[in-house]
């Protein structure tokens, strides 16, 4: 134990003192920048309190007492023959004590921008769909601070998220290594006069947890876990309004996830179960559709792969005072809830199609200050989630002894044949599905899947040109287990959040003192806090 502080404490100080040599490697007309940040979480109880380990993109631990060093390099430029054309290389080591690895790559991603379009390849943090807008006074302290403007989800990000997080992505995990092309930002379709605006991505790429999921789960006989899986998401999200010409904005789309192709390994017999990745696997994540005769009988029946995605939809009130901004997140899995119908079929077997309403949904409302009435609040939010009704309790494909289909128990993040959805331990979708990194007896299913949840938020920045930022968040979970495996009782969750950062005008370093606490006979009850220091150094 003593050792790795020592060794924490040397990496730390060297990290801190990279910048400065950072110049040496800066060209004309490039950017280099080099950030060094310092976390650490000390707390009691069962486990490192939620929020603090919740929503970090995988880079914290579980353990009551974990630390790391952090250094991040990015390279920004153009190209003088084309102003439109740019590009971004980001470097992001990770190392520290009581963690998954002692030094871990965090990020590492190439982005070439092209006007509104980009295409990047590499593992890179990517947050939520739809949840947040930001309402931090853009020319406060704490927003030109230069550790924010540079790597924004370092601080800047995180404070302005008060959301629970997406019900399928979330930042909840570690990022996920892919080629992705994009339209990031909103642009406008063409002959709509800026009326309808539009961004989408598709991107393929793969998980690289496999040496985790097996040690994870080499003390579990009746545990499976995953290698070479493959990834697949694509999205599209349409805006419609012009807030100068209308108060009412609205947005809507569908993002869409798989895994596919990979080997499936069971530690009790040893087998291996290998997925197909050939072209044509490629192309039914794209277009989801029944596996071949190279996959299991249910995925012959069902669609390949472990498919998953959602719905979004919010309504913006833009005023002189404030934006109410009203969302909403469905999700589902593979065609079940895609729509308002099910299948439902009689004795004899005769299928119909029924309405079902969507049970399963994430609802939010969301205040953001715009006048100078209590200037020290920027946002306001509460959110309503639940997975609790999952297409109801029972599951049939017809057959010759029953005949009647039953849609039900989709088991969210769960699946028949992958490990489930989870990158490193930590589930992809809402943290409110406790991750599997908490099990004890080394499953990487998720022991809970259907819970009702409430969260509150509330940010802001203060000071003489408000170099301070703070957020508060409250969340109550109820929760079930799963329809296979419920809890024997009910158990709940509070867990609360306390943030205040530092940002001086000097743009040259920040740093976050975090209080969180857990009340829960499911997660424990924990109490700790989380330090964090950045420093930055930019050369043109």
């Amino acid at each position: 134990m003593k050792g790795c502080i020592i060794r924490y404490i040397h990496i730390a100080l060297c990290a801190m003192l990279l910048p400065a040599h950072v110049s040496l490697y800066a060209q004309s007309g490039v950017e280099v920048c080099g950030v060094a940040q310092l976390g650490t979480i000390v707390s009691k109880g069962d486990n490192a309190p939620y929020w603090l380990t919740a929503k970090q993109q995988g880079l914290s631990s579980v353990e009551k007492s974990n630390g790391y060093a952090r250094y991040a390099l990015s390279v920004n430029g153009g190209f003088k023959n084309n102003k439109d054309l740019s590009y971004n290389v980001v470097a992001d080591v990770v190392a520290g004590y009581h963690r998954e690895s002692v030094v871990a790559l965090q990020q590492a991603y190439a982005e070439l921008k092209w006007r509104w379009a980009s295409l990047s390849l590499g593992s890179r943090e990517r947050f939520g769909e739809m949840k947040d807008f930001c309402a931090f006074n853009p020319s406060s302290a704490f927003a030109q601070n230069g550790v924010n403007r540079r790597f924004s989800n370092l601080y800047y990000k995180k404070f302005s998220e008060l959301s629970s997080g997406g019900l399928v992505y979330s930042g909840n995990g570690k990022p996920i290594p892919q080629l992705r092309l994009e339209i990031p930002e909103y642009v406008s379709f063409p002959w709509t006069n800026d009326w309808l605006k539009v961004r989408a991505h598709i991107a393929y790429g793969c998980f690289v947890d496999g040496a985790f999921q097996r040690d994870f789960t080499k003390y579990n006989p009746k545990a499976r876990y995953g290698k070479n899986i493959l990834y697949h998401s694509k999205a599209l999200f349409l805006k419609v309004g012009k807030p100068h010409k209308f108060p009412l904005t609205f947005e809507g789309g569908l993002e869409m996830h798989t895994q596919f192709g990979g080997d499936i390994y069971s530690h009790a017999d040893g087998k291996v179960l290998s997925m197909p990745s050939g072209a044509v696997d490629f192309l039914k994540a794209f277009i989801p559709m029944s596996g071949g005769d190279d996959t299991p009988e249910y995925e012959q029946t069902n669609i390949s792969g472990n498919n998953i995605g959602s719905w979004h939809a919010a309504l913006t009130l833009h005023t002189k005072v404030a934006d109410v901004r009203v969302y909403a997140e469905h999700m589902f899995e593979d065609f079940s809830q895609l729509f308002f119908l099910e299948y439902q079929s009689d004795a004899s077997g005769e299928r119909n199609l029924i309405y079902y309403p969507w049970r399963d949904i994430m609802v939010g409302v969301s205040v953001a200050n715009k006048s100078s009435f209590l200037p020290f609040i920027s946002n306001v939010l509460y959110e309503y989630i639940s997975t609790y009704n999952q297409s109801g309790a029972g599951y049939n494909d017809p057959g010759p002894f029953f005949k009647e289909q039953m849609d039900g128990a989709d088991n969210y993040y769960n699946h028949s044949i992958y490990p489930g959805w989870h990158h490193h331990g930590w589930g992809i979708g809402s943290p409110l599905a406790v991750s599997p990194v908490y099990n004890d007896n080394g499953s990487l299913r998720f022991a809970s899947n259907r819970f009702v949840a409430h969260n509150v938020g509330v940010n802001g920045t203060f000071g003489p040109r408000s170099p301070f930022a703070y957020r508060l968040q409250y969340t109550y979970s109820e929760n079930w287990g799963t329809y296979l495996n419920p809890f024997d009782e009910k158990r709940y969750s509070t867990s609360l959040l306390a943030d205040v950062a530092y940002a001086p005008v000097d743009g040259k370093w920040a740093c976050s003192l975090s209080l969180g606490y857990d009340k829960s006979n499911f997660i424990g009850e924990n109490l700790g806090v989380m330090f964090t220091l950045s420093r930055i150094a930019v050369f043109k």
